[in-house]
C-alpha cells in the first residue's frame, strides 16, 4: 500500500502557491495509515556549474535582456543552476527590480509545468518570443505574468543520449527587439559548449560516486560489510558535494526492515535489497534500517527502486515499511534524510498503535 505524505504548504489556487513543489516522501507499507508528520523546512544554498559564469558574462555584455540563466530540468522541476543579471537591471527604475524573476535565488526548485523554457523548448531549437503577454497560449501568458516577464530567449541544452538536460534562457521584464541581435546563432554556439560541458560533468559522476562508495566503507557495519551510519553520512555530504554544481537529481529510499531476530534474517534482507536495488548505494544506517542513495536517479526511477524493494521484501516474508523522497533543488541531504526518518518513523508509531487496537 503506497501513500503521499507531504509538508504542509499555503491552500492551493494561486500562482505562487503552484510555484514551488513542496518536498513529499512516499510511505509504502502493508496497511492503511494516516499522513505522516510535515517535514522540516528546506535550507537552500547556491549551486554554480562550472564554466556557466563565462558564458553568462559575454552574453550579458551584449545588452538586450535583463538576465540569464543556466538551468537543469528534471521529470519535476526547473531549478537555475546560475544565474546573472546584466548592467541594464540596475538602471533607475528598471523594471526587472519590480518582476518577481528579480527575486529567484538560484538552486531553488521551481514546478516544472511553472517554468518558461518547459512550455517554450520543445526540442534542440533556439525560442525568441519577443512580447509572452502577447502570445496566444493563456498557461503561457498566465506564467509570464506571474514572473513578470515579457521578453525570452532560450535553448534547450541536450544530453549525449537526446536527452535534455537544461537550457540556457534570457529573460526581460520589458518586451524584447530581437532585430537588435542574431540571437539564434548566439544561443546555439553558447549552448553547444555548455551542453558538451554538463555532458561530460554528469558523465563523470558515475566513477566519482563508486570512489565515494567504496571509501564510506572504512566506516562499516560488521555484520552486513555495509557502510553504517556514519558511512551514510559521509556519502551524504559527497554526494551533495558531486551532484550541486550540476543539478543532479537524487533519490533516496529507507526501508525499515521490522523484527530481525538473527544475524542470517538480517543478512538475508540486505541480499534481497540489494538484488532489487541493483547500482544504488547501499548502507546500514539503524539497527533494522536501510538506506538507498540514488544519485542521477529521477523521481520515476526512486520510486520504481522503492516499490521493487518493498515488493520483494514482503515476498521474501519480512514486515516491512519503506519510504522515498527526491532532494528537493539544491538542499543539503542532511534534510532530505531527516524528511524520509521522520515519515518513517512516524508509519511505524501508526503500525504499534494499529496492532494495540
Amino acid at each position: 500500500m503506497a501513500r503521499q505524505v507531504q509538508s504542509l504548504s499555503p491552500a492551493s489556487g494561486t500562482w505562487d502557491d503552484e510555484l514551488t513543489p513542496p518536498p513529499t516522501v512516499q510511505v509504502l507499507d502493508t496497511r492503511t495509515a494516516a499522513p505522516a508528520a510535515p517535514a522540516p523546512a528546506s535550507v537552500w544554498s547556491r549551486g554554480t556549474l562550472p564554466g556557466a559564469q563565462a558564458a553568462l558574462s559575454l552574453l550579458g555584455s551584449l545588452g538586450g535582456v535583463d538576465a540569464w540563466a543556466v538551468t537543469r530540468i528534471t521529470e519535476d522541476t526547473w531549478t537555475g543552476l546560475a544565474v546573472q543579471t546584466t548592467a541594464r537591471t540596475q538602471e533607475p527604475d528598471a523594471a526587472w527590480s519590480r518582476s518577481r524573476a528579480a527575486r529567484y535565488e538560484a538552486g531553488t526548485p521551481v514546478s516544472r509545468d511553472r517554468s518558461l523554457c518547459h512550455h517554450l523548448l520543445t526540442g534542440p531549437q533556439p525560442a525568441v518570443v519577443t512580447d509572452l503577454s502577447r502570445s496566444a497560449a493563456p498557461d503561457l501568458r498566465r506564467i509570464s505574468e506571474g514572473w513578470g516577464l515579457h521578453g525570452y530567449l532560450g535553448i534547450a541544452l541536450m544530453g549525449r543520449d537526446g536527452r535534455q538536460l537544461g537550457s540556457l534562457a534570457g529573460l526581460s521584464a520589458t518586451p524584447l527587439r530581437a532585430d537588435e541581435r542574431n540571437w539564434t546563432e548566439l544561443l546555439a554556439v553558447q549552448a553547444g559548449a555548455l551542453q558538451a560541458s554538463l555532458s561530460a560533468d554528469i558523465a563523470a559522476l558515475h566513477d566519482q560516486r563508486q570512489d565515494a562508495f567504496e571509501r564510506s566503507l572504512e566506516s562499516h557495519d560488521d555484520v552486513t560489510r555495509l557502510p553504517n551510519r556514519r558511512g551514510w553520512a559521509s556519502l551524504l555530504a559527497t554526494e551533495e558535494r558531486l551532484a550541486t554544481p550540476v543539478g543532479d537529481p537524487v533519490g533516496m529510499v529507507l526501508v525499515d526492515l521490522g523484527v530481525i531476530r538473527t544475524v542470517r534474517s538480517l543478512r538475508r534482507a540486505v541480499s534481497v535489497v540489494r538484488e532489487a536495488a541493483g547500482e544504488v548505494q547501499l548502507a546500514r544506517v539503524g539497527p533494522r534500517q536501510l538506506g538507498l542513495l540514488g544519485g542521477g536517479l529521477q523521481t520515476s526511477q526512486t520510486s520504481r527502486v522503492a516499490n521493487l524493494v518493498q515488493a520483494r521484501l514482503e515476498g521474501a516474508g519480512y514486515r516491512t515499511a519503506t519510504a522515498h523522497t527526491m532532494r528537493a533543488g539544491v538542499e543539503p541531504l542532511a534534510t532530505t534524510w531527516a524528511r524520509a526518518e521522520n515519515a518513517l518513523v512516524q508509519a511505524r508509531r501508526e503500525q504499534a498503535l494499529d496492532r494495540r487496537r
